[in-house]
């Protein structure tokens, strides 16, 4: 007897549980209702109840877990004053084909693949880049050739949000030191 009443009431528990759907291509059927159909915040709009744009915006003064602030925005002279390529001999060679891949990457649609200026974006500026082998690039410091990639300079924009990691940007002036002996020779 106990065996009929735990079959049947198996079968009416699937039962149950199999009524809850619609079938293929149907929609469910709400148990509780306002559960698949809540009011949801869309981007970029405006929240009524809140009385708010319901992208939040984050709180003033606070920077994101991971993220440092670079301390030299808009600052050339005291960036090339204080900061030091950290890649130098053999880092600088374990580097090198990271460097020029970057550079290949980045700087040479505009500055061109010898760093004359003459990249094949460059034609179309109305304002043609500086080349990275004349006598006024070649006397920067690293620091300041960084700050440039960093945080952009004249109609240059920043390019720290291509080129993420600092090593890499490293690398880059490290292979702009090079193309410079290079046209040197």
């Amino acid at each position: 007897m106990n065996k009929i009443k735990l079959v049947t009431s198996l079968l009416l528990v699937s039962a149950g549980l199999v009524a809850c759907n619609g079938g293929p291509n149907q929609p469910n059927i709400e148990l509780l209702q306002d559960m698949m159909d809540q009011r949801a915040l869309k981007s970029q709009k405006y929240d009524e109840i809140r009385d708010m744009p319901s992208a939040m915006v984050p709180p003033e003064n606070t920077v994101p877990r991971g993220f440092n602030p670079y301390p030299y925005a808009g600052d050339a002279l005291k960036a090339e004053a204080n900061l030091k390529n950290p890649l130098v001999g053999e880092a600088a060679e374990k580097m090198a084909a990271r460097g020029e891949d970057r550079f290949k990457i980045y700087c040479s649609p505009c500055h061109g693949m010898q760093g004359k200026g003459d990249g094949t974006v460059a034609q179309f500026m109305p304002l043609k880049p500086p080349p990275l082998i004349s006598d006024k690039v070649r006397n920067y410091k690293d620091g300041r050739i960084f700050h440039i990639i960093t945080d952009g300079q004249g109609l240059m924009q920043t390019y720290a949000t291509q080129v993420r990691n600092e090593e890499d940007r490293w690398a880059i002036v490290n292979y702009v030191r090079k193309l410079q002996a290079q046209a040197a020779k």
